[in-house]
């Protein structure tokens, strides 16, 4: 075993940050980051480890690691995320009305995280190709400009109606007849790392073709989850400095779905090809990031803290 570090990688990326204190009513901060990047390598986490199921260990081409140079695993061109405080003007809302341990101590709080898709790349599984390639993945060979993404999102969804696949299917709903339309070669036809063949599998007998799927052509979906917080502090009579709080806490408040990226393996066939099956866990939830954390349902906790 040999363990090398000739492959390269770039980052570019702007950040834009805004913080505002507002004491209008009553005290509150609110702040928002947004980030616009690029991440470029020929292999992500030293090949060692896949950061997403739409990833691979394997370069291209063993020898010529330029060839596999695009988007990282980890790239991600916008993202957004914000939180914010503010405690509630009750009082002033009731026209100061009312006893202060009733009207006072109110407070809200939040995050929201947002991102553009992950990408992704679509493989193809040739074993008489792959011994050439020590046994890794190919990237399966497009039979004309790949062009632009096709939407891929919740209609993509594995249920009883899909609506848009986030990939055109390589074969009839028969399971065996060619489609027509397919962005890939059919499985077997390929002739080299990049190169294939035109026609109706097992023939292969069309006009040959050189077109080139880079590296993380595709993105995924887009992510979505905000957590909200409400709390009523109340002071303890007799401590000065003690106080005690109770509150619901909020994960994915809007009960947003976040769904992960497609089937990218040519031989799943027409039943999974461009489906989407796994949803993306919350990076803040009630029970971690364990097993059980990947739940990306609405969650409500009961909050109860004291403060001396």
């Amino acid at each position: 075993m040999t363990v090398s570090s000739p492959a390269i990688s770039n980052y570019n990326g702007v950040v834009a940050s805004l913080q505002h204190r507002f004491n209008r009513w009553t005290p509150g901060l609110f702040q928002i980051n947004y980030t616009f990047g690029r991440a470029l390598d020929e292999i992500s986490n030293g090949g060692l480890f896949p950061f997403t199921h739409g990833s691979t260990q394997q370069t291209l081409d063993p020898k010529n690691l330029r060839r596999s140079y695009g988007p990282a695993e980890q790239d991600v061109r916008h993202s957004l995320n914000a939180n914010y405080v503010w405690e509630l003007p009750v009082k002033a809302a009731v026209g100061a009305r009312g006893p202060n341990s009733l009207v006072n101590g109110w407070q809200i709080s939040g995050t929201v995280f947002a991102r553009s898709g992950f990408p992704y790349t679509v493989f193809g599984g040739f074993p008489d190709l792959e011994q050439r390639n020590f046994y890794g993945l190919l990237y399966a060979v497009p039979v004309a400009p790949v062009g632009h993404d096709l939407p891929c999102g919740k209609g993509a969804v594995f249920t009883q109606r899909v609506v848009h696949l986030c990939q055109i299917p390589q074969v009839l709903q028969d399971g065996v007849t060619p489609n027509p339309q397919a962005r890939f070669v059919q499985g077997g036809c390929e002739t080299g790392f990049d190169t294939g063949k035109l026609g109706a599998f097992p023939e292969c007998n069309g006009q040959p073709v050189s077109f080139v799927q880079s590296r993380n052509r595709f993105r995924g979906p887009g992510y979505f989850n905000t957590d909200f917080t409400i709390m009523k502090n109340t002071k303890i009579p007799g401590r000065e400095n003690a106080s005690l709080g109770l509150g619901f806490q909020f994960f994915n408040f809007f009960n947003h779905p976040n769904f992960g990226l497609p089937d990218n393996f040519l031989g799943s066939g027409y039943q999974f090809f461009g489906l989407i099956s796994s949803m993306n866990g919350p990076p803040t939830t009630l029970m971690g990031n364990n097993l059980g954390g990947d739940n990306t349902r609405r969650l409500i906790q009961l909050r109860a803290q004291l403060r001396f």
